[in-house]
């Protein structure tokens, strides 16, 4: 049997805010479902939203209903489930729709980031290529025909260009190797959970991951302490969403001593989670009830440092490859034409 695939981020974002408008004007979620599939376009959702009122309309909770779809991850699942539970299911839709598509910037954001400079690279690499197998052997016909030949860094350049040339088949299975390895990687879960565990602990990668993490397991427990679910079920439902290894044995270490009897800010300063100045904040706002507030400015925080690290970090690396391949360019170039200018003036 095929496993039906979830819905993305956006694609549940969108859902849940639809149903965040609607639930708190005191409509049902049957009610709140039929007006959904009456404005939505899309056919991949209107089936979706028919399996819902088919359920709901059979006398299933908005829960099962939810669940008998199977392309809502469990998190959803189960945060509905507590709303229904603890009677604050319109504040728990609007926690959940609060969440995702707070995700979903993050990761536009990265993607937006990413984007350029990893065009630029290919766009350059290309450039170099062309100049290597197709400009210099031109350049090395026309010395040719002057009766002299490339010598010194232009002549390794051509060497290196019908290296490349010669063994573009084995370069083309090389990336396509790289490709299914890759694929490999996101398809199966051992791999992929071995890739992740190498990316989260990496000097050079783990600050980064560990800033995400920090910003849904803050997000998520703005909405676990504004809905009144039980900590101890919040902290597992937490662990769902971080999807890093480090932070979630933390979460295991916070649970640990909030079961000794710590308080919530107490158990997470054991556990090293969050620094010290959000773990004050933390403090005072248990004292003052305002934890969800708290915890939701704490994930804005790290949300904000995260994608301001990495446009630290690119902004630092696009000069460098403009002016790493412009000289390398210029010296291809250079290595070319001042031998050519040499030869066409003691011709003349």
């Amino acid at each position: 049997m095929k496993k039906t695939k979830c819905l993305n981020q956006e694609e549940i974002a969108s859902f849940c805010s639809q149903l965040a408008l609607l639930l708190p004007a005191g409509i049902t979620p049957y009610e709140a479902i039929i007006l959904i599939h009456e404005d939505t376009p899309d056919v991949k959702g209107k089936k979706i939203l028919e399996q819902l009122k088919t359920a709901l309309k059979n006398g299933l909770s908005f829960h099962e209903a939810l669940q008998s779809t199977s392309v809502f991850p469990e998190y959803v699942l189960s945060m509905v489930l507590l709303g229904e539970e603890s009677g604050n299911l319109d504040l728990v839709i609007k926690k959940l729709a609060d969440y995702y598509e707070q995700q979903c910037s993050i990761s536009t954001s990265i993607k937006n980031a990413l984007t350029y400079p990893i065009v630029m690279i290919c766009l350059m690499l290309t450039i170099l290529i062309v100049l290597l197998t197709r400009i210099l052997p031109i350049f090395n016909l026309v010395f040719l025909q002057l009766g002299s030949e490339l010598t010194g860094v232009a002549a390794q350049l051509m060497t290196l260009g019908n290296l490349i040339e010669s063994a573009s088949s084995i370069l083309i299975i090389f990336f396509i190797l790289i490709g299914i390895a890759s694929l490999i990687v996101y398809c199966v879960p051992s791999m992929r959970k071995l890739f992740l565990h190498f990316i989260h602990t990496n000097r050079l990668t783990r600050n980064f991951f560990l800033g995400i993490a920090y910003a849904r397991f803050a997000s998520a427990m703005s909405m676990i302490t504004a809905s009144g679910i039980n900590l101890f079920r919040g902290l597992a439902l937490t662990k769902m969403l971080v999807g890093n290894e480090i932070v979630s044995e933390k979460i295991n270490q916070c649970n640990d001593a909030i079961a000794s009897g710590d308080y919530l800010y107490e158990a997470m300063k054991k556990a090293g989670i969050f620094q010290a100045k959000h773990l004050r904040m933390l403090q005072l706002g248990q004292r003052s009830g305002e934890i969800d507030t708290v915890f939701t400015k704490i994930s804005a925080y790290y949300e904000d440092e995260t994608i301001t690290r990495m446009q630290r970090i690119l902004s630092a690396i696009e000069p460098t490859l403009v002016i790493f391949f412009s000289l390398l360019v210029g010296l291809i170039l250079l290595s070319v034409i001042m031998p050519l200018i040499g030869i066409m003036s003691s011709i003349g």
